[in-house]
């Protein structure tokens, strides 16, 4: 691709299908379906001894504050109500405003790392529907469309944010790179493997130990692992969710420790691992333990108000699984960024004369 202005919108850089239908179709389907989720129930929520009552997102806010759970509700209200207008907004303006290369890279990446914290509200919803499984009808009553609309417009504007970063990615701007200084800290070819088996041994250990446990006198006895989880879902009928489950907090979070594996053994390679570092922010973009893991620790603090119940030690399992993830990335990152950029390792493709 050649050279292009570097103030040049992204839209005109791309191909035409995508960019004058993809993209903006993407975002408007994100729009409409994130403006339909504030008017269509959530859940069929009873707080007893009240009958039973649809719920939707603002609804969801004011039930949580009512209930005194006020750090839930802020939250909620910050990620799940006002967050995802502002990144569509933000998405919009990226795509067609003049801005520099840079600039929109920054962005770009700011948007994608903070738009998985929009399903923060369907975590702490699937929390509620997992604890109220057999329980009768004695807090949540049914599943509505609500939540469905709003899962399906946040997705949308993630992938069409993955899109529009892989879009500026391709561009060819000239710009000044910086030298990498010498590694002088060896130990890191050492330290990121062993990261990555204690990362994968206590990501194994956390989705299969209890993180919540019903101690309600009138509920009955039951804890919860993020495999029993997904077990409880099925048992449900709440497939979408149930798979949301398996692909955000068991294979997404599962295939990142690989994919940086992958990228540390070819750390020699700069070719390869431009494509591995790549797919790597891609991977950290959808793997979500660390949401759910906060969507747990609200509930802890706050949820017993709701209805009663204690940690397990799933949690600090969690805990210790997103700490070692993220240590884990950081220095991968360090150590194979390093790599690729080093003036005296050969790339793999051959030279063309």
């Amino acid at each position: 691709m050649p050279a292009v202005s570097e103030r040049q919108p992204l839209a005109f850089h791309s191909d035409r299908s995508v960019a004058l239908w993809g993209v903006p179709a993407l975002l408007l389907t994100a729009l409409s379906l994130n403006m339909s989720a504030l008017k269509v129930p959530f859940l069929d929520i009873r707080v007893f001894p009240s009958e039973a009552e649809h719920y939707s997102i603002p609804h969801t806010i004011s039930l949580m504050w009512s209930e005194s759970l006020y750090l839930i509700a802020v939250l909620i209200a910050a990620f799940s109500l006002v967050f995802p207008f502002v990144k569509i907004s933000l998405l919009t303006i990226t795509w067609y405003a003049p801005l520099r290369h840079r600039t929109r890279g920054r962005l770009l990446v700011a948007l994608g790392g903070l738009g998985k914290w929009s399903l923060l509200d369907v975590f702490v919803a699937l929390v509620l529907i997992v604890l109220a499984h057999d329980q009768g009808s004695l807090f949540v009553t049914g599943v509505r469309s609500g939540l469905g609309l709003f899962l399906a417009a946040i997705l949308i504007a993630m992938i069409s944010g993955d899109l529009m970063h892989r879009l500026h990615d391709r561009l060819d701007i000239k710009e000044e790179v910086e030298t990498p200084r010498p590694l002088r800290h060896s130990w890191l070819v050492h330290l990121v493997p062993v990261l990555a088996i204690g990362a994968f041994i206590s990501f194994m250990a956390a989705i299969a130990s209890p993180y919540l446990r019903i101690t309600a006198w009138y509920l009955t006895d039951r804890q919860y692992s993020i495999i029993e989880t997904v077990g409880t879902l099925f048992d449900d009928r709440n497939y979408i969710f149930g798979f949301i489950v398996i692909g955000f907090l068991i294979v997404t979070p599962a295939l990142r420790i690989v994919w940086i594996f992958l990228a540390w053994s070819q750390r020699n390679h700069p070719a390869r691992l431009r494509k591995l570092l790549a797919g790597l922010d891609i991977l950290q973009r959808w793997a979500m333990l660390d949401v759910f893991g906060l969507a747990i620790g609200l509930f802890l603090l706050e949820g017993s108000n709701l209805v009663p119940i204690e940690y397990q030690s799933g949690v600090w399992l969690i805990v210790v699984a997103v700490a070692l993830n993220m240590v884990m990335a950081r220095s991968a990152r360090l150590l194979v960024s390093w790599a690729a950029l080093r003036p005296d390792v050969v790339a793999d493709e051959p030279d063309k004369a």
